[in-house]
């Protein structure tokens, strides 16, 4: 990416669309572009190493995170988690468990529904991927000083608690 071509576009808009410019497009593009390309880095290399899709390892994570000792959720909890459809979330679970990364089990408190629990090989392959996904992430990082980091990262949080 030119960020010289990315700064003269901001500059452009400012000078021709000067009703509808704000400093704020000056951080939010640049965010908007790095949480692309992290975004789209990370799941070329989760697909590639791991044959797994993005949404296949939110689930995955989900049931590590909020799933208990056993990594176990009901449909309707990941659904609540990760905001996908109930069709989605069955297509996804299927591909899940056809490679044996979750099985679906009896729910004792409804009969009528099956629990998703997360399997030794889903657990030790989602904490490969989460690790290869995170160490690529940090790459994007490694350019700031040790304070710069605890500067954005409070910067980010301010923001977020601010329009939360």
């Amino acid at each position: 990416m030119n960020i010289e071509l990315l700064k003269e576009g901001i500059a452009l808009h400012k000078k021709n669309s000067p009703k509808t410019y704000k400093d704020s497009i000056n951080m939010s593009v640049p965010l908007f572009v790095i949480h692309k390309k992290i975004i789209t880095g990370a799941e070329e290399i989760i697909k590639k190493e791991y044959d797994l899709t993005n949404s296949e390892l939110d689930v995955l994570a989900s049931l590590v995170i909020g799933g208990g000792s056993e990594c176990i959720l009901s449909p309707t909890a990941l659904y609540d988690r990760l905001v996908f459809s109930s069709g989605g979330m069955t297509k996804i679970l299927k591909k899940l468990v056809s490679k044996d990364y979750i099985i679906r089990i009896d729910n004792s408190e409804d009969k009528r529904s099956k629990l998703v629990k997360l399997t030794s090989k889903g657990r030790a392959l989602f904490d490969m991927a989460l690790k290869e996904a995170i160490s690529y992430e940090s790459g994007y990082f490694e350019c700031l000083e040790k304070e710069e980091k605890e500067n954005l990262e409070k910067i980010l949080f301010k923001i977020l608690e601010n329009n939360d």
